[in-house]
């Protein structure tokens, strides 16, 4: 309800009955610029990995494709026969279990144990080692003493400053407009953007969707010329379902209900509906959404109602809906990333830089 109201308040007009709402957000943003100043000046490294470690994160609330991020990397990583292992406090899970167990493992999980996106995760990385723990520190040492990875991922890392990264990534949504860029609760920043300068490599994601992209390169230069920049373009490819899957172009001649419960909703209900006939309605949840069975029964009546083609949603929210009869097809959309430059590019910085070493080296 308050996620809701929030995103509708950062996103109004420039004159809207919203702006007074506004403004108290803007009031608690300064005290929320007091609380980072002071979380930054108190927290000191504390723990640092003989194991080469990696941390993917952001400065902004929501979804900016860092986990997609973390999938492509670590796929390009195994397929290079490294072992690794990826870090994550399962975000919106239930349980306060700590696991470390492989990604074919974790899939035999609830994703109220280990997390939606953990799960996702695992599902794309089943010879990935998972960590999870509510203090993603403790996460990297179990990682790092059980001598089973050659390199070590901390996925929404940027923020957890006790924990030594020896590469600092930082996704850039270049979709978001310039107005939501405020610092939270008045905006979308969970960092000044100042502090982009202490990352080490900038990646520049949903660029297809980028309303001023060499603006905002110019602006993310300004504030750190050193570091390397990629840019990363999302793409469907396919679409999932429980037993069967289809070509994207599948979506052509097709009506369609959206659901989803992600960061950024808008980016995602842009690319459906270039690759669709037609979005018959599109329903926006709270990010990480829990599938209650009034609510997925909502759902199912709303295609109903639409006599929609198929129901289609992400694969971060499908793990978290078993077998339920929607009535009609169902499916999520299964992503891929383009890079620029090119993955080979990527991987051999990382290895340049860690110097890794491969297990079987």
């Amino acid at each position: 309800m308050f996620e809701k109201l929030w995103k509708k308040i950062i996103r109004r007009k420039r004159f809207s009955f919203l702006s007074l709402l506004a403004f108290i957000l803007w009031v608690a943003s300064l005290l929320y610029r007091v609380l980072i100043k002071f979380n930054r000046m108190t927290q000191k490294i504390e723990v640092k990995t003989k194991t080469p470690l990696i941390s993917i994160g952001n400065i902004t609330v929501g979804g900016t494709g860092k986990t997609p991020i973390v999938a492509f990397l670590a796929q390009f990583l195994l397929k290079e026969n490294y072992r690794v292992g990826i870090v994550s406090s399962g975000y919106g899970r239930k349980s306060k279990e700590n696991y470390m167990l492989p990604g074919y493992k974790i899939v035999q999980l609830d994703s109220s144990q280990v997390g939606d996106e953990v799960k996702h995760l695992a599902e794309i990385l089943p010879n990935a080692i998972f960590s999870i723990h509510q203090i993603k520190a403790t996460a990297a040492v179990l990682l790092d003493e059980s001598n089973s990875v050659d390199i070590i991922i901390v996925d929404d890392g940027f923020q957890h400053r006790k924990l030594h990264r020896d590469i600092n990534i930082v996704t850039i949504d270049a979709s978001i407009k310039e107005k939501e860029l405020k610092l939270f609760p008045y905006g979308l920043l969970r960092e000044p953007e100042t502090k982009i300068s202490e990352a080490d490599l900038i990646i520049f994601t949903r660029t297809e969707l980028a309303h001023e992209l060499p603006i905002l390169i110019q602006k993310i230069s300004n504030y750190n010329p050193n570091a390397k920049q990629y840019f990363a373009r999302f793409s469907a490819t396919e679409i999932i379902g429980e037993n069967q899957s289809f070509p994207i172009k599948y979506l052509e001649d097709k009506s369609v209900l959206l659901f989803a419960g992600i960061g950024n909703f808008n980016a995602l209900k842009k690319q459906v509906s270039r690759l669709c006939s037609d979005i018959d309605f599109a329903l926006e949840f709270s990010d990480h959404q829990e599938y209650t069975k009034e609510l997925l029964e909502s759902i199912k009546q709303t295609a109903e109602k639409y006599n929609s083609d198929l129901i289609l949603t992400t694969g971060k929210d499908a793990v978290k809906i078993d077998n339920f009869d929607f009535g009609c097809d169902f499916y999520y959309l299964n992503q891929t990333i383009d890079l620029d430059p090119g993955e080979e590019k990527l991987i051999g910085y990382i290895q340049n830089d860690l110097k890794l070493q491969k297990e079987n080296s």
